[in-house]
């Protein structure tokens, strides 16, 4: 499986869980609040892998030190990004809480899922 197939089908599976969730508001079996609280985790953590892809995509080919450097830089930054977008929205929008933890917690580790994937199709 090449990596641009797996990108394909993780966003398409998280796009196609958050359609679901859509009609299921839409036939009032979710509220705005519970729809909302599930939406801004998935929107979170998809930028999040994004830049973790581009930071595997730039580093891949290079000097292990450098690879090292570079994945680590970009990992605080963008857990420095998820928590502070996190916290914020926890904050200031009115949200179910509960929800928008374990939503978040549920994409993170999709997407470190497909992360670990992606590097091992990359390597292969």
């Amino acid at each position: 499986m090449k990596e641009n197939k797996l990108l394909k089908i993780s966003f398409w599976l998280v796009f196609t869980s958050l359609f679901v969730l859509l009609i299921l508001n839409r036939l009032s079996l979710l509220s705005y609040k519970g729809l909302y609280s599930v939406y801004l985790p998935a929107v979170f953590t998809t930028v999040n892998f994004i830049i973790v892809a581009a930071s595997i995509e730039k580093s891949y080919k290079k000097p292990f030190k450098n690879v090292l450097n570079s994945f680590l830089l970009w990992m605080g930054i963008r857990v420095a990004i998820l928590i502070l977008l996190v916290i914020i929205s926890l904050k200031f929008l009115d949200i179910n809480q509960n929800s928008f933890i374990f939503s978040t917690l549920f994409y993170y580790i999709y997407y470190l899922i497909i992360e670990v994937i992606f590097i091992i199709i990359k390597e292969s």
